[in-house]
Parts: C-alpha cells; sequence; structure tokens
C-alpha cells in the first residue's frame, strides 16, 4: 500500500510575510479617481484625459466611458480620447476608440486621420473617408488636409490628388502636402509642376513647401529652376536654417559646388546638419581634404558631430583614398563621441578599403561586424573586386548577393570580371542565368537642363522632338573631331 506523502503545511504568518514582501516590489498604478454617474461625469472625464496621458490611464477613462454611455451628444470626450492616444504613441488604441463613438463632429475626422497616417493604415482611413462624405463634412479642409496627407503616406498618389482636387477653398497646408507626397513618392516632376500652379494660384508658399522643391530640384537635377526657388525664398523673408540646409545640399548635389560653399558660407547660424550637408557635398565633389578641415571648423564653432556627420567624413575619406584618416575617424566617432555606428558606417568602412584594393581587408571588416551585411556592402565589395581583378572575392560577393537582393549591374559587373580573366564560357554562363531569371539591366541615362527643362536622353535615344537636329549636330562634332585627329 502506498504510503501518503505528508505536506509541510506554511504557517499563515510566514504567507502574510511573502505577500507582503512580493506586493512591495510590484508598483501598482493607483485607480484614477473616476466620477460618480450622477455627477457632471463628461467634463470630469475630459479633465481626467488631459491630466493623465498614460496609456494604462487612458484605458481606464475608455472604459468607463462606454460602461456609462457617456458623450452620446458630445463628440468632444472621444475627440480628446483619440488625440491623447495619438500624441502618447498608441494610434492604433485611439483608432480603436473611432467605432464606438455614439457622435462624431468634423473634429473627429483631422485626429483620426492623423492616426491611420501613423500606422499606414491606407483602408481603415479610406472606411473613414467614406464617414466624411456620408456625414456631410466633405467640405472641412482640416480633415480634407489630414486625408490627403494620410494617402500621401500611404503612396496612394491618385487617391490623394483626387482629394486635393476637390478641396474647395486650399490651404498652404493642402499645397504642401499635395507637393511633399509627389516628392516623397519619387514623382518629383509633378511635385516642381504642382508649385508652378501654386504660384500661379497666388497661393502663400511657407518654408515646408518650399524644402518639398527643393528636394524634388535636387532629384532632377533642376539647377535653374531650384536658383529661382531659392531667390523667391530670400526675397521672401523665408530662408530658415532647415531651408538654407536644403540649398547647400541641393546646388552640391546639381553640381554647383561653389553656389553650395557660397550658400553655407552666408548662413547666419548652422546647426550640425548645415556643416554635415556642407561635408557631404565636398566629399561627392573630391573635395575630401576640405571636408575634413570642414569638420574642425565645426568643432571649433562647438557643434557636437551626430552619425549623419560621420557618414560624410567616412565617405570623403572613401572618395579620396585615405585609409589611415577614415581609421581614425571610424575609432574616434565609437571612442571619444559615443556613437553607436550604423550599417552605413560600416558600408563606408568597406568602401574605403575596398576602392584602396584593400580587399581581404574589407571582407575581414564584413565578418567582424555586430550586424548581417546588406546587398549594398556585398555590391560594394564586388565592383572593387571587378576594379582590382580579384575574381575570388568578386565570386564570394556575388555568392552572398545572389542569396539577398541581386539587380541586373551586379550580374552584369560579374561577366565583366570574367571577362577581364578572359573566362568566356563563364561569360556566357551569367548573360544565360540573366535570360532564364528575365533579368534585364535598366538603360543608363542623362539628364540635361536648358532654359529650365530638363531633357532625358537614353543611348540611340529617337524620341526627343528634336532629334534631327541633335543628330545632325552630333555628326558635325565627330566631323571637326575627325578632322583634329587627321592634324
Amino acid at each position: 500500500m502506498e504510503k501518503k506523502k505528508s505536506r509541510r503545511e506554511i504557517p499563515a504568518a510566514s504567507v502574510q510575510r511573502i505577500l507582503t514582501a512580493t506586493l512591495a516590489t510590484i508598483q501598482i498604478s493607483p485607480p484614477l479617481p473616476l466620477p460618480n454617474p450622477h455627477q457632471n461625469t463628461t467634463q470630469h472625464c475630459i479633465s481626467l484625459i488631459k491630466q493623465h496621458t498614460s496609456t494604462k490611464h487612458l484605458h481606464q477613462i475608455h472604459a468607463y466611458a462606454l460602461r456609462h454611455s457617456l458623450g452620446l451628444y458630445q463628440p468632444h470626450l472621444w475627440n480628446t480620447l483619440i488625440r491623447a492616444y495619438t500624441s502618447n504613441g498608441a494610434p492604433h488604441h485611439a483608432l480603436s476608440v473611432y467605432p464606438h463613438m455614439p457622435a462624431k463632429d468634423k473634429f473627429t475626422f483631422p485626429i483620426t486621420f492623423k492616426a491611420c497616417s501613423l500606422l499606414s493604415a491606407f483602408h481603415e482611413g479610406a472606411c473613414i473617408h467614406s464617414h466624411l462624405l456620408k456625414l456631410g463634412f466633405a467640405s472641412d479642409v482640416y480633415s480634407l488636409n489630414a486625408l490627403l496627407y494620410l494617402y500621401c503616406k500611404c503612396g496612394r498618389l491618385d487617391e490623394a490628388r483626387q482629394v486635393f482636387d476637390r478641396i474647395p477653398e486650399r490651404s498652404v497646408a493642402s499645397w504642401s502636402a499635395m507637393i511633399a507626397g509627389y516628392d516623397h513618392n519619387g514623382e518629383a516632376d509633378k511635385a516642381l509642376e504642382l508649385f508652378v500652379q501654386m504660384r500661379v494660384a497666388d497661393a502663400l508658399v511657407d518654408d515646408m513647401a518650399i524644402v518639398s522643391v527643393v528636394s524634388a530640384c535636387t532629384e532632377c537635377g533642376c539647377l535653374k529652376f531650384g536658383e529661382s526657388v531659392h531667390a523667391h525664398a530670400i526675397v521672401n523673408g523665408i530662408l530658415s536654417i532647415e531651408l538654407s540646409t536644403a540649398f547647400v545640399d541641393m546646388y552640391a548635389k546639381c553640381g554647383a559646388i561653389s553656389m553650395s560653399r557660397e550658400v553655407f558660407n552666408r548662413m547666419p547660424e548652422k546647426n550640425v546638419l548645415s556643416w554635415s550637408a556642407m561635408m557631404g557635398g565636398l566629399a561627392m565633389h573630391g573635395s575630401g581634404k576640405e571636408a575634413l578641415a570642414l569638420f574642425i571648423d565645426m568643432l571649433d564653432a562647438r557643434v557636437k558631430p551626430n552619425s549623419i556627420t560621420f557618414t560624410h567624413i567616412l565617405s570623403a575619406c572613401g572618395q579620396n583614398g585615405m585609409v589611415d584618416e577614415g581609421q581614425r575617424y571610424f575609432d574616434r566617432m565609437k571612442d571619444e563621441y559615443w556613437i553607436k555606428p550604423r550599417i552605413e558606417h560600416y558600408g563606408c568602412m568597406v568602401d574605403l578599403l575596398s576602392r584602396a584594393g584593400l580587399l581581404d581587408q574589407a571582407l575581414d571588416f564584413i565578418a567582424k561586424m555586430p550586424m548581417e551585411p546588406t546587398e549594398a556592402l556585398w555590391r560594394s565589395l564586388l565592383g572593387s573586386a571587378c576594379t582590382h581583378g580579384n575574381l575570388e572575392i568578386g565570386e564570394l560577393a556575388m555568392n552572398h548577393l545572389a542569396k539577398l537582393e541581386p539587380i541586373a549591374g551586379d550580374y552584369v559587373t560579374l561577366a565583366n570580371l570574367y571577362a577581364q580573366k578572359r573566362q568566356w564560357e563563364k561569360v556566357g554562363k551569367v548573360r544565360n542565368m540573366m535570360c532564364d531569371l528575365g533579368v534585364k539591366k535598366v538603360p543608363g541615362y542623362s539628364l540635361i537642363e536648358v532654359n529650365g527643362v530638363t531633357h532625358k536622353f537614353v543611348v540611340w535615344d529617337r524620341y526627343h522632338p528634336q532629334t534631327p537636329h541633335i543628330y545632325d549636330m552630333l555628326g558635325v562634332i565627330h566631323g571637326e573631331m575627325s578632322a583634329s585627329w587627321d592634324q
């Protein structure tokens, strides 16, 4: 017969001591002083929402309002709750309030669309858009501006443009949101076109609209257009630090590095982004030593560098083959400024070593990275392996790219590397692989700006309206060059 195990009884006093010690280590938020249902509960809850912004407290108020059916004809309570959730970094909770609202007004939709924007919740926003129309708030410019921003944030430019075109009286925020939407979604030409319409409509232009236009000019290389926008900003006195920094970046990326330096030198105040943009421009134009000298000037001005600053500094070292300086600045970033290196900093170092022909060191640097290398790092290594004729490292880089997200240019680079080594059979295999995978190389193109209009050309382009004149002029140039060679 199995003997029963005797259980040891714990004295009640010990249990009490254990519970007391355990509860003392737990931080329990005290319950909110929620009102008696017979009091003016709606206003009291609104006051509590404004005083207590933690998500846990907002949940308590939300549950209390639902349980006691508050705000049946007063949307202000629910609007305040949505705004509090959104401001507290909980847009998903804000969106969950909307379906339970017994009443809605024109103030409901801007904050709800904002919560949708933070979540990139296009479908939910589209449903709320239908409610906006059904309830007769289709002419409220604040709601439509918020909806416009939501559609642009989700990349739905067609829907955004439909909303924009139907706004009865557009504010500067309407124009700015649509221009920014085009710019952020790669439609720089449409952003510039809309800005021209904005000026024709004699609408007020703010710095937010101009920042987006400058970004669009940078994207499509419209230097003359950017100069006119710069003149407009100066005449209207809206040349802020942020806007001046955007012009520094635009002029540098459009090839006018002297203009970029002039704008930078004339800035009465500069922040770390201003200094970083100028360093990036100098690095881009091969003036690495000037970029490093500017870094010293920034430190003398008591401006603390950030991660973006060191990205440009490391890029400047890479563009100019300054391996020792690049390694020294990489170490200073970690040890002196306590900036944790990000993937772009490691990418700059790999590019620096690869350009200098130190491919083995670059490969060793990748192996010691604390994060997984991206395709950009392997692509940089592959390109340098082709430049320096290192077939072994080139094939290794391509093998890693094949596991990630290779592009047509990667296969072309590998084929060129095989061609350097006269391994024609492998060149053919790479070409056949491209055909089997349906990979096609995107042709390169050139952009030329003439009288404020940007013209795009690709190889053997015959679609330009002035094609006959262009090829006639090419024939003339070719004849003159041939004549000079014969002499």
